[in-house]
């Protein structure tokens, strides 16, 4: 699954299962001007993969991508995390800790990513989710 942002692609694809009952895991590419090249996935997101990709840009047209991850391939309750990269696939935000509360009522730590969405003056986009 791929979207486009201003002549720039990002792409998620599965990887070879894993065995061992390891949940789906993705890759993440970015090509821009013919080259392409993998994305490292966020160091808090070790137990996480891309799971959805979107598409804004601010009030200057600059485009940025933004990253769902989570677990495939359905997901659990409260992780849903999103990341801002910019168009030459600089990761902008982080999730440090990834997690606010205690269980049962925790949540993802998007704190990062909401400050730079309001920053920029843009509203969350819808995301495309990939399916495995």
């Amino acid at each position: 699954m791929h979207i486009e942002c201003q002549g720039t692609r990002l792409t998620v694809a599965g990887l070879p299962d894993q065995g061992n009952d390891a949940p789906p895991q993705t890759r993440l590419d970015i090509e821009k001007d013919g080259q392409r090249r993998t994305l490292d996935k966020p160091a808090e997101m070790t137990d996480y993969t891309a799971v959805g990709l979107a598409c804004v840009q601010d009030k200057d047209n600059t485009p940025y991508f933004v990253v769902q991850y989570g677990e495939l391939p359905y997901g659990c309750q409260f992780c849903e995390w999103f990341y801002l990269y910019d168009a030459d696939g600089k990761q902008l935000t982080h999730s440090n800790p990834p997690l606010h509360g205690q269980a049962p009522s925790q949540e993802p730590n998007n704190d990062e990513y909401e400050q730079w969405l309001a920053k920029l003056g843009v509203t969350h986009p819808e995301v495309t989710y990939f399916k495995p």
